[in-house]
């Protein structure tokens, strides 16, 4: 399997999508790492919100917090939500996660989203707290996301990274769902040799590399003035903010051309036309 071999035959997300969402009406749609990962997962729900505006849709992130911060608003032990996209906070909170989701989403009507507490310190509450969304949310259908895909190759934390942990908690779980990759080494943690060999290794639960540059043209208005979606730094630039850079080289024709990806000083090189793809996996 080479990813790079079948990029220029993908075919749009939608087509994926077409084959799973039948008869489906309440989809939940999970990010399970923090920052980033939030908005991409916002990006799948207001895309499949435009295709199929039936159906119920229901957006929750993974977050690693410990203690309260506002502007969350706590459920029970282990699930909060946020009452205003754009509420008041203190720009001086540490918590990354938390200063993306205090900025806000502009012009949005879909549901205020829930956020799961998640503890690697203690990864036996990590089902238990995913337990509790399922249980608030009751979904028939579930995408969980991952921008960059740490989740599959453990990037550079390795098997006990946040993203890694979680992914294989709702695995062990056995509910069924679909994870999105979404921008396959956009976060600087993974190469494209590690994505073959992690495809490989779960050729069983692989469905395919899917365009999804259209998915986050639907977004782009709407999440532009958060700095911490839209952050660019000389050896920082945000998941998402690297992702509507691909997008637009795609749109000028270097989609094959390499990019290196200015995170964590690794250097790693990922085409442009991968940088807007979504390799899909699916569990139980």
């Amino acid at each position: 399997m080479n990813i790079l071999q079948t990029v220029n035959e993908m075919k749009d997300f939608d087509v994926f999508l077409r084959n799973i969402l039948t008869d489906k009406k309440r989809i939940l749609i999970l990010s399970i790492g923090g920052g980033n990962d939030y908005i991409g997962a916002y990006s799948i729900a207001k895309w499949i919100s435009k295709l199929y505006p039936g159906i119920d849709l229901i957006l929750a992130s993974s977050i690693e917090i410990k203690g309260e911060y506002k502007p969350l608003t706590k459920i029970n032990d282990h699930l909060f939500t946020i009452e205003d996209f754009l509420p008041e906070f203190d720009f001086e909170i540490k918590n990354h996660s938390i200063r993306l989701i205090a900025q806000g989403i502009k012009n949005e009507t879909m549901n205020l989203p829930y956020f799961v507490a998640i503890n690697n310190d203690k990864p036996e509450k990590i089902k238990l707290a995913y337990q509790e969304l399922f249980d608030k949310v009751m979904p028939d259908c579930i995408f969980t996301v991952d921008n960059g895909g740490d989740s599959i190759t453990g990037g550079l934390e390795g098997v006990n990274g946040f993203d890694q942990n979680n992914l294989q908690a709702l695995i062990e779980m056995e509910k069924p769902f679909h994870h999105l990759v979404i921008g396959p080494g956009c976060d600087g943690e993974s190469s494209i040799e590690d994505f073959n060999e992690c495809i490989l290794m779960q050729l069983e639960n692989f469905r395919g590399i899917f365009d999804i540059g259209k998915t986050f043209d639907l977004i782009y208005t709407n999440v532009k003035h958060n700095s911490e979606v839209m952050l660019e730094m000389d050896h920082r630039w945000s998941t998402m903010r690297i992702i509507f850079e691909a997008i637009q080289k795609v749109k000028q024709g270097f989609g094959d051309e390499l990019f290196t990806v200015p995170r964590h000083n690794k250097n790693q090189k990922i085409p442009f036309n991968i940088l807007q793809s979504v390799l899909v996996f699916c569990y139980n």
